[in-house]
């Protein structure tokens, strides 16, 4: 079913959310990235844009559904910030790294369920700067800043977790209502968290820890003077050191317009014709070496191959079961030792199976198990069915010998139509049949 553009943009509006929450998080390396990366001159306009650039991936999500596609999208907004922002230049290209996160941030957003560890990793971020940001000349003017940043990204992160932990509790995902003894419980114990943070914000933490810490220095020193009776030595100021006479500050002559296009363009050509002959030398690599480099590349395009799942799909599950007994229990034990001290090949273990059922199933795994080796991404919230149908698309994808591709789905086929017998059918398949297809997939 197709989705409105009402509904698509108030899902795009929710991922931004999402986005400027998971940017807020790790205000202090941004505000490390302004002050030791990014030169004194550069316009801090800039850095606003950079959760616009997050908006444009989110809205471009239908699109860039593969990896490699999104690394390119991303790479491109981020290229386009720093050519705008200043051109081929250090700076340019600085801004350009953070365009190219902002925007893969976005792109990814609906891929990230599960912010448990993206919210409590921003706090530790915040732990660590609330320590060393008051220390460090540069950054001590961000210290209120993040601390008051930091109380609110604590808010949000208790908030979370306490979402997660009753929906938990609650064993369902969705929004269910819960009694009101739990709901009376959990609105004291965020309350009380809440303002904790709101106490530390207003500064209650650090004139704490000033009293404190002013309280020990008075003691030491009174202890001190108890047990001295000489008085401390003065201590005599140094002159200061001469100033340095300034050099005078040349002129600069800014090249021309044309200067500037020249410029550029001969940094794209270089960089697409770099690009052109990487390209080549991995492909010839590719086809006239083998071994580890061969498997490595092979993971590489596997990995910018990989689609991201859709969101709100309910996982499979094949016939789910409870059968707990001890008896059952015990009996895995055992077996499971006495095959880690015996010696056995995998006829054995086909051999001693219970029925034509349980072969087909074993057959069933070893072929997904065999092409995720291959480099498939299985998806769990798809049918045996469907995923025989999505591995011939994906090995369709990847190879051009139409004859293998061919064998191989008749092959996937009448696994799939053994799979729904032995699953659903009342009669076992039979053994010939069985047997010839585990020779056929060479299992």
């Amino acid at each position: 079913m197709k989705l409105s553009s009402g509904h698509f943009l108030k899902e795009s509006f929710k991922l931004w959310t999402s986005c400027l929450i998971e940017l807020l998080l790790y205000l202090p390396i941004w505000i490390v990235f302004k002050v030791y990366v990014l030169p004194s001159n550069v316009d801090l306009l800039w850095l606003y844009v950079l959760p616009l650039l997050s908006l444009a991936g989110i809205l471009l999500r239908k699109h860039l559904t593969i990896r490699w596609k999104q690394l390119i999208g991303s790479l491109l907004l981020g290229m386009v910030l720093g050519l705008l922002s200043g051109g081929i230049s250090l700076s340019g290209i600085y801004l350009a790294v953070a365009g190219c996160l902002c925007s893969y941030l976005g792109i990814t957003a609906f891929a990230r369920s599960n912010p448990f560890r993206v919210y409590w990793a921003g706090i530790a971020v915040y732990f660590i700067a609330a320590i060393f940001f008051h220390r460090i000349p540069d950054l001590q003017d961000s210290s209120i800043l993040i601390t008051r940043a930091g109380s609110v990204c604590l808010v949000l992160a208790l908030l979370m977790t306490n979402r997660n932990h009753l929906r938990y509790s609650s064993l369902s995902g969705d929004s269910s209502p819960l009694p009101q003894g739990l709901r009376r419980h959990n609105l004291v114990f965020v309350f009380i968290f809440v303002i904790v943070a709101a106490l530390l914000a207003a500064g209650v933490g650090q004139a704490l820890g000033f009293w404190v810490w002013n309280s020990l220095r008075r003691f030491i020193s009174w202890v001190s003077r108890l047990f001295s009776a000489s008085s401390p030595p003065t201590v005599q100021e140094e002159a200061p050191p001469p100033m340095m006479p300034e050099m005078p500050v040349a002129e600069s002559d800014d090249p021309g317009l044309l200067a500037l296009i020249l410029n550029i363009s001969f940094y794209i050509i270089g960089i697409a014709a770099v690009g052109v002959i990487i390209y080549f030398l991995l492909r010839w690599l590719y086809r006239n070496t083998g071994g580890i480099w061969h498997k490595a590349i092979n993971a590489l395009l596997s990995m910018l191959r990989r689609e991201q799942s859709p969101p709100n799909n309910s996982p499979y599950v094949d016939e789910e079961k409870s059968v707990f007994t001890w008896e059952k229990t015990v009996q895995g034990i055992k077996d499971f030792w006495k095959s880690k001290f015996t010696y056995g090949t995998h006829r054995d273990l086909w051999e001693n199976m219970d029925g034509s059922t349980e072969r087909v199933r074993w057959i069933y795994r070893q072929w997904l198990h065999s092409k995720r080796k291959d480099g498939y991404e299985a998806k769990s919230y798809l049918t045996p069915q469907e995923t025989g149908t999505d591995v011939v698309k994906w090995a369709n994808s990847k190879t051009r010998q139409p004859k293998s591709d061919q064998g191989d789905a008749e092959a996937t086929d009448k696994l799939m139509a053994l799979y729904d017998k032995a699953r659903y059918g009342e009669k076992e398949p039979s053994a010939t049949v069985v047997t010839a297809l585990k020779e056929k997939l060479k299992f």
